[in-house]
């Protein structure tokens, strides 16, 4: 799921100053003469934080003054925004935020499939790859897929082996998503196999899962 984090909230003002007093130049009517700009002027309008108590440098942070640390940042931005509107040296204002997307899952930046990238093989994880589908980890894949009905990633799998440690079984959930592992199908285990995730010096401590036996297979039997 994309988590979306917005700060830096500010208002970009577009000023068109028609007079020495649209920029602060007063008293200097007898001494000298204004040449307005030849273009606009774009300033950056930021709000006092939330957390700022206004006795010198004493503050605290935002989310211990503020339920809503977002809204109440764009509440106080559009206050400044609407008292700027009303002045005549004034073009334009606009809210604007810096906003960063991350995956709920792993913390990486969120990055999907375009169009291209999903009919392309070298950029696709398998044949259902649609345009839109994120490319961070399995576990937004899987998430994606659900949501719309399309086979998930490893469709069929019931454990992984680790290549270069023969006696390492681990069932779906301890080797889910981690690189390097081959995964297994029911037919790659005809006899089955017990997942050996924890420490082998403490036997209490490991799984031992039969691979075989998915856990809503052994909810049902016990349900019986």
């Amino acid at each position: 799921m994309k988590t979306t984090y917005r700060d830096e909230w500010r208002v970009m003002v577009t000023l068109k100053p028609r007079r020495p007093a649209d920029l602060g130049l007063t008293g200097l009517d007898d001494l000298a003469e204004f040449v307005a700009p030849s273009g606009p002027i774009t300033v950056a309008v930021l709000p006092r934080r939330l957390g700022s108590l206004g006795f010198g440098a004493l503050s605290m942070s935002d989310s211990l003054v503020s339920r809503d640390v977002d809204g109440d940042y764009r509440r106080r931005c559009e206050e400044i925004a609407a008292e700027l509107r009303q002045r005549p040296q004034v073009d334009e204002v606009t809210v604007t935020c810096t906003e960063t997307h991350t995956c709920s899952h792993c913390r990486l930046g969120w990055e999907v499939l375009t169009a291209d990238q999903a009919a392309d093989p070298e950029h696709r994880q398998d044949e259902h790859s649609i345009e839109g589908e994120p490319v961070c980890c399995d576990w937004a894949i899987d998430e994606f897929r659900a949501e719309r009905g399309i086979p998930r990633l490893d469709e069929g799998v019931v454990a992984y082996r680790n290549p270069d440690r023969p006696g390492v079984l681990l069932c779906r959930e301890h080797g889910y998503a981690w690189a390097g592992l081959v995964p297994l199908k029911s037919d790659d285990l005809p006899d089955g196999g017990l997942c050996t995730y924890g420490d082998p010096a403490a036997p209490n401590t490991q799984c031992g899962r039969d691979v075989l036996i998915q856990p809503s297979q052994a909810e049902a039997g016990g349900q019986r």
